[in-house]
């Protein structure tokens, strides 16, 4: 049986929006959060927590808006991350998370 989570399918569909330029990083920021609330509702599997933890972690070291970030990423390692992201998370089978 497979569950689908909509939250985390309109995340990785942003991601996807982002690498192809149609996505800006507020928005796929926006679509991180969302889906992290509604982890908190629907108690999903601590694999899925933690890919959130890492993508809004990510996120926040590319966006730095307000220049808090001792590391921050530039925008070529981030499409590489996010695009191996994605890579690794749109390619799982049917039996785990669409």
């Amino acid at each position: 049986m497979t569950i689908e989570i909509v939250e985390f399918r309109r995340m990785l569909e942003a991601g996807q929006r982002y690498l192809s330029g149609t996505c800006a990083i507020q928005e796929l920021n926006g679509h991180v959060s969302y889906c992290a609330d509604a982890m908190k509702f629907w108690r999903g599997h601590g694999a899925i927590a933690q890919v959130l933890v890492d993508w809004g972690a990510m996120i926040d070291r590319r966006w730095n808006e307000w220049g808090h970030s001792p590391n921050p990423l530039s925008e070529q390692d981030f499409r590489a991350w996010l695009e191996q992201q994605l890579m690794l998370l749109v390619q799982m089978p049917d039996t785990s998370i669409k």
